[in-house]
């Protein structure tokens, strides 16, 4: 019995003990099953993964995956290079060629590439050992190109624009002999030359009516991309003084449109060129008696003869339908042109026809139609080039032509104002001011877009 009672004496009464040491009591006892389950669970773990192999370390994925083969292409057109031609070059398939060609035919015909045009080819040859290709880039002109994409067994075409970035410059010159040597002879500034000439060639002939000392100041557009000057665009506005008086021309956008317009909002364009070729000289003046160089007796020369180089392309001078395209005795290979209100223009002695041109073909003023060549009566390479007014001849440089569609009447306040601002661009900068037109240029160029 006394046994039992001293066991008794050691039980604790738990009423007499504080709240927080039980908490502390209670907490140590978990502890200690947590660590005792802790160290059970892990020798069950270790015994289990005794025996396996360790795995080999992989750099990457361990499994190899098969990439297609891509190949690109870019290169240049080669003088009298055919898509035909790259192909057969670059081995690629017959039956891609027909297919994109096919596609694209309605936006562009590939049948006939220009040289030093680029494209860009790509083609991917997938596991089965196939090259195909998947995408096609060819380059059409300075601010477009064709885009051909693969999609399945089909070819989609597209024309994309160039996406330049565009800067308005001032170019200013002095006429000494001619305008080519006043811009500048590089190709980039020949092209200005052109389209400085197309500009105002229904007021100035630049042939016969260049003066020394006439001048033009114009505000174009200069192309950039990625930060490397990529040529120029469009003129934007254009003075020229010739002999004296002042021409002016402004581009402006009418019904969705852009065309040049003077100062008071008149077109730039008449009905028709006085001229269809540029930078050439006459070799032959209209004449009611002129002896001719083969023949060697006098008789009417009812034309301009225009010396040029052997293949210079020549313009439609108007818009007008095809009323012959062939051989027409002693003009050789000839184009003949019905424009409206009884105007009718003859080109002679061509090299050869414009493919397409033809009896009843619908033309537009300034689309090339022929070649300068010597066929028929010619002692030498040159265009003969005639008008007819109601059924007779009369001469081209002489003639006084009705202008284009002015700008509609709704919006010549706004085109005034835009010309005021291009005016103050183009005028001599004071010092201190060219900062500020460079900024009012932007402005100006992009009221156009």
């Amino acid at each position: 019995m006394i046994g039992e009672l001293d066991c008794i004496r050691v039980i604790p009464n738990w009423k007499n003990i504080p709240l927080n040491d039980i908490i502390i009591l209670t907490m140590k006892k978990s502890f200690s099953v947590f660590i005792v389950i802790s160290v059970l669970f892990l020798g069950i773990y270790l015994k289990n993964i005794s025996g396996r192999v360790v795995p080999v370390e992989y750099d990457g994925h361990p499994v190899p995956l098969a990439l297609p083969e891509i190949r690109e292409i870019v290169e240049l057109v080669k003088d009298g290079e055919s898509l035909y031609d790259i192909f057969k070059k670059y081995d690629l398939g017959i039956g891609t060629l027909y297919k994109i060609t096919g596609a694209s035919r309605q936006l562009y015909d590939l049948v006939r590439l220009r040289p030093n045009r680029s494209y860009i080819i790509t083609t991917v040859r997938d596991d089965d050992g196939v090259e195909r290709l998947n995408l096609f880039k060819y380059s059409i002109n300075d601010s477009s190109y064709l885009k051909i994409v693969r999609d399945g067994e089909a070819y989609i075409p597209k024309v994309e624009k160039v996406g330049y970035e565009r800067r308005p410059a001032l170019l200013e010159g002095k006429i000494t002999d001619n305008l080519i040597n006043a811009v500048g002879e590089t190709p980039e500034q020949m092209k200005v030359a052109f389209n400085l000439a197309e500009v105002f060639e229904a007021d100035i002939d630049f042939l016969t009516e260049l003066r020394q000392g006439d001048g033009y100041r114009m505000i174009v557009e200069e192309l950039w991309l990625d930060g490397v000057f990529k040529g120029y665009g469009d003129i934007l506005a254009a003075e020229f003084t010739n002999n004296g008086k002042m021409y002016e021309a402004y581009r402006f956008k009418v019904n969705g449109r852009t065309a040049y317009y003077d100062s008071s909002g008149r077109s730039m364009k008449k009905a028709l060129l006085r001229a269809p070729l540029r930078f050439r000289y006459i070799s032959s003046s209209f004449s009611y008696r002129r002896k001719h160089p083969i023949l060697k007796i006098y008789r009417p020369h009812l034309g301009i003869d225009y010396a040029a180089p052997q293949g210079t392309p020549v313009s439609s001078a108007g818009n007008g339908t095809v009323k012959l395209a062939g051989w027409k005795g002693a003009y050789g290979k000839c184009v003949i042109i019905r424009h409206p209100n009884g105007y009718v223009t003859y080109y002679g002695h061509l090299s050869r026809i414009r493919k397409g041109i033809r009896r009843g073909r619908k033309v537009s003023q300034g689309e090339i139609i022929g070649y300068v060549g010597k066929t028929g009566l010619a002692t030498g390479p040159h265009l003969d080039y005639r008008i007819k007014k109601f059924g007779k001849f009369v001469n081209p440089l002489r003639l006084r032509l009705p202008r284009g569609i002015p700008v509609p009447k709704k919006r010549i306040n706004e085109f005034r104002d835009y010309v005021e601002g291009l005016r103050a661009m183009i005028a001599p900068p004071a010092k201190g001011e060219t900062s500020l037109k460079a900024d009012a240029a932007q402005r100006t160029a992009h009221s156009l877009n």
